[in-house]
């Protein structure tokens, strides 16, 4: 499926950019950009930035503001789907594999207000809660205090 902002991002761009997306339940947010190797979004290329602002568009990177996309595990970046917009964009979304950091990862940083129904249709295995809370763990993503959030969420999710 075609994202309309991508579409008009593309026709602004005059050289190459692959990016690595995250569709969210509200639009999308650029969480990697693909050049030699995978490097986080933030900050965005100039050329990105500008590119939207012509069109009068913000791209969405907190995320990967907030996480070190080199640290991701390996099965994050499994089932990407790519889509050619035009000469010079690439974008590839991340699949259920990748999503499951991100939405969980977003569940415990919104703290108890989040909506957690984004969880719900995830339909996450033991297995995949299982990974989240290992990677969650060994990055030592949040501190001790949220212990008992991210087990609520990952029991809930159970």
């Amino acid at each position: 499926m075609r994202i309309l902002e991508l579409s008009q991002l593309a026709e602004k761009l005059d050289q190459f950019f692959h990016l690595v997306i995250w569709e969210k339940k509200d639009g999308f947010e650029v969480v990697a950009i693909v050049a030699e190797e995978v490097q986080d979004a933030f900050p965005l290329p100039m050329e990105v930035q500008a590119a939207a602002a012509a069109n009068g568009m913000f791209l969405d990177a907190t995320t990967a503001a907030k996480l070190q996309i080199e640290n991701m595990p390996a099965d994050f970046w499994e089932d990407l789907d790519e889509v050619i917009y035009g000469e010079f964009l690439k974008v590839s979304r991340l699949g259920q594999s990748g999503r499951k950091y991100l939405e969980i990862f977003c569940a415990v940083n919104s703290g108890q207000n989040f909506d957690r129904s984004s969880l719900n249709d995830l339909g996450l295995s033991e297995a995949d809660l299982l990974r989240v809370a290992r990677w969650l763990r060994e990055q030592s993503i949040f501190d001790h205090r949220s212990g008992d959030l991210i087990m609520e969420i990952l029991t809930q999710l159970h």
